[in-house]
């Protein structure tokens, strides 16, 4: 049976940034992330927010680690599913930041990427 509640957002990280613009989930999970040939180099990682946009916390799963996808082509246009870790993951405000595969610092976009981001409901929703 189809889930007619999944839908697309589209979001945007600037030239010279390494984080999205906000998207709001309400209910929903972030299911796979397409993204422009022109990546650059980077895995995608995940930040939420509880205050309103002030304040930014990385997404760990029960271990401590980063919430990552990793894999990402820098010269193929290509649509990646996320991880299970976040099929139960959900929150009012979120970002995609473009991350280092070693050191999980933030990486800069040399250009402005456009993603799409699929989001399906929560179970039960």
């Amino acid at each position: 049976m189809p889930n007619w509640h999944q839908h697309f957002e589209t979001v945007t990280i600037a030239s010279g940034a390494a984080v999205s613009s906000v998207f709001q989930l309400y209910g929903h999970r972030i299911v796979g992330i397409g993204k422009p040939a022109t990546w650059t180099a980077a895995d995608f990682s995940f930040e939420i927010t509880v205050d309103g946009e002030v304040t930014w916390i990385k997404v760990i799963d029960n271990a401590g680690a980063l919430v990552k996808i990793t894999g990402a082509s820098t010269t193929v246009a290509e649509f990646q599913v996320v991880p299970e870790l976040l099929d139960f993951f959900t929150a009012d405000k979120c970002r995609i930041v473009s991350t280092n595969t070693a050191s999980e610092a933030d990486v800069n976009q040399d250009a402005a990427r456009t993603l799409v981001l699929v989001l399906a409901p929560l179970p039960g929703n």
